[in-house]
């Protein structure tokens, strides 16, 4: 008996790893390899074509700071990262609260579902164009709806600093709909015996929300926190369609990626790339790390 269950083992092991081969071949292929060939190429003077490159060291690194509005489009990355982060978090989990009432309107919140996720459907082009036009000085529809309000037009797209609200907004209207989704997941997988049992005790509905909801939550919130800032440290299409306004205040770093990458500097492209990278990976640890604490708390 001994000897077959040590039989059967060893068989589900090596069965276990030929299922895991195909997705490690994928890794090693499409990740692993073009991360390495990215990172030995931001010490060389590569110019993205040929097999011609030498090595320079840290050259590329040193030259970040001579990009043209370098400091600008740090700041507008960050600002961008952390707003539609926090922002867009809240008003999905907000929106998931209002979507998951049970009671009447069944059809209605059926409705709404569907309203608020179409725009996630859309690609990061479509949506980014969609905005632009809308933020149109001379013939975009929110200054005609403020000309017929009697209000002044707006210059969204060239003042600086208030463009890149614009984006944030649009990346809201985007975004919102596929986080919300992950977050009514959450909502109906809690039992209704807690809220029942809470109801009883007396607690109003923000000491439901507050002592039930949201640790049981500690999971989807930890999915959508994570996938936003990503998300949000490698957004293009869309900021890239909507503007980048006066001085490029607005471009962010992955945009400019593009541009070197493109242009005669593709080094300091690789090299930007490589600290983007480093930087969504440190991030992205240190919000697991303390997310997946608060899930273990709360559970």
């Amino acid at each position: 008996m001994k000897g077959s269950m040590s039989t059967l083992e060893r068989s589900r092991r090596i069965t276990g790893i030929l299922f895991c081969l195909p997705a490690l071949a994928l890794l090693l292929v499409f990740v692993l390899y073009p991360l390495g060939r990215l990172i030995v190429g931001s010490f060389t003077d590569w110019k993205g074509y040929g097999t011609t490159s030498n090595f320079i060291g840290l050259e590329n690194y040193a030259k970040l700071g001579q990009i043209q509005y370098f400091k600008e489009m740090v700041i507008a990355t960050i600002f961008y990262v952390v707003a539609d982060t926090i922002l867009k978090n809240i008003l999905s989990f907000t929106l998931a609260l209002s979507l998951d009432k049970k009671g009447k309107g069944r059809v209605n919140r059926s409705v709404m579902r569907t309203i608020w996720y179409l725009p996630a459907l859309l690609s990061g082009i479509v949506t980014g164009i969609c905005w632009h036009i809308m933020y149109n000085y001379n013939n975009g529809i929110i200054n005609q709806l403020l000309s017929s309000a009697g209000l002044e037009k707006v210059n969204w797209l060239e003042t600086r600093g208030l463009i890149n609200v614009c984006i944030v907004v649009a990346a809201l209207w985007a975004g919102v709909g596929s986080t919300c989704i992950i977050y009514l997941a959450g909502l109906q997988g809690i039992s209704t015996e807690l809220y029942e049992a809470a109801t009883i005790d007396g607690a109003d509905e923000g000491q439901v929300i507050r002592h039930i909801t949201v640790p049981l939550m500690a999971p989807s919130i930890t999915i959508n926190v994570m996938t936003t800032s990503i998300g949000a440290f490698k957004a293009y299409e869309l900021p890239a369609k909507i503007g980048v306004g006066p001085s490029e205040s607005a471009k962010l770093i992955a945009s400019k990626i593009v541009d070197l990458g493109s242009g005669s500097y593709y080094g300091r492209g690789l090299a930007l790339s490589v600290i983007l990278t480093a930087v969504i990976t440190a991030i992205s640890l240190l919000q697991l790390y303390y997310l997946r604490k608060n899930e273990e708390k709360n559970g």
